[in-house]
C-alpha cells in the first residue's frame, strides 16, 4: 500500500525557509516523523530524525505540500507519542537520507539537503520523477 510524504515548509524570518520531509504515522494527520537538517551555518549541519513530531505543538508559520507516494514497506512508524530526536535511520526511507551528505556551512542549507535527498529517493525508485516538481514550486521563503 502506498503512503503519501510531504515537503513541509517552516518560516526562517526573512530568511530562506526551512525545508524537510514529513511523513505522517498511520492514522495521523499531525503526528509522524521529520527529516531534516539541524545544526547551523558557523558548525555545519547534521541529518535529523524527529519522531512523533505533532505539529500543533510548532509555533512557526508552515506549510505541507504533497511531495510523493512512496510504498508503506519503506516506511517504519514510531509508537508511542513522546517526541524522539534522533540520527540513527530505522527504516529505507531514513537510510536513503543518510547517504545524502549533510552541508558543511552554509547560509542556506535546506534546500539542497532536501532536493538531494529526494533526487535519491527518485534514482532509487522509491518515488517518481513528479515530486521534482513539487520542489521547483515549492515557497523558498514563507
Amino acid at each position: 500500500m502506498a503512503r503519501t510524504i510531504y515537503l513541509a515548509v517552516f518560516t526562517n524570518g526573512q530568511r530562506a525557509a526551512h525545508w524537510a520531509i514529513w511523513i505522517p504515522t498511520t492514522g495521523q494527520e499531525v503526528v509522524g516523523k521529520m527529516l531534516h537538517v539541524s545544526g547551523s551555518p558557523a558548525t555545519g549541519f547534521f541529518l535529523e530524525f524527529k519522531r512523533n513530531y505533532d505539529f500543533r505543538s510548532t509555533n512557526r508559520r508552515y506549510q505541507v505540500l504533497p511531495l510523493a507516494q512512496v510504498h508503506d514497506q519503506y516506511v517504519v512508524d514510531t509508537p508511542g507519542d513522546t517526541l524522539i530526536t534522533e540520527t540513527t535511520a530505522r527504516d529505507r526511507v531514513e537510510s536513503t537520507a543518510t547517504v545524502v551528505p549533510p552541508p558543511g556551512r552554509a547560509a542556506n542549507p535546506f534546500d539542497p539537503m532536501i532536493v538531494a535527498f529526494v533526487e535519491r529517493l527518485i534514482a532509487d525508485g522509491y518515488v517518481t520523477v513528479d515530486a521534482r516538481v513539487v520542489l521547483q514550486n515549492a515557497p523558498r521563503v514563507l
